[in-house]
């Protein structure tokens, strides 16, 4: 076994740089390999196998390789900026909600510990906070406590 595929090696390094070779089965059922047309009594069987140089064989697969590193380099580095731009936004989002936070309650604060409290009325003036406004403002912010601080 070990003859057969040294023998066969040594034919397919030896032979011819851009050549052919014939595989076929001989009269005694043996696969044959040559170079040549198989004789006439040879198996109807007859495969014609392309060879290349050894080193245009490399220069393909180095073509190839190219590419396909260019390739797999290119989605690596895509995928590292999804990745980036998903982890700056994760990172914008939890700076977000930590602000939100420490707003709801410095506005909690206030609103327990001040006595009297104005607030923009939305036309340019001011208006003093009653009970009722201050309960909602209360309620308003231990709900975005409750939202932004956990």
């Amino acid at each position: 076994m070990p003859n057969v595929m040294i023998v066969t090696l040594l034919l397919l390094l030896t032979g011819n740089a851009n050549g052919q070779v014939y595989k076929w089965v001989d009269g005694r059922g043996k696969v044959q390999y040559s170079d040549q047309l198989p004789p006439a009594g040879a198996s109807k069987n007859e495969k014609m196998i392309d060879i290349q140089s050894s080193s245009q064989s490399a220069n393909d697969e180095g073509k190839d390789g190219t590419k396909d590193a260019a390739k797999k380099e290119q989605t690596w580095k895509e995928k590292r900026a999804t990745r980036e731009e998903a982890k700056s936004k994760q990172l914008t989002e939890a700076n977000m909600k930590k602000e939100n936070c420490l707003r709801a309650r410095s506005n909690l604060e206030l609103l327990r510990n001040s006595e009297r409290l104005s607030v923009p009325d939305g036309n340019g003036g001011v208006i003093d906070v009653d009970d009722h406004l201050r309960q909602q403002y209360t309620a308003e912010a231990l709900n975005n406590i409750a939202t932004y601080c956990q």
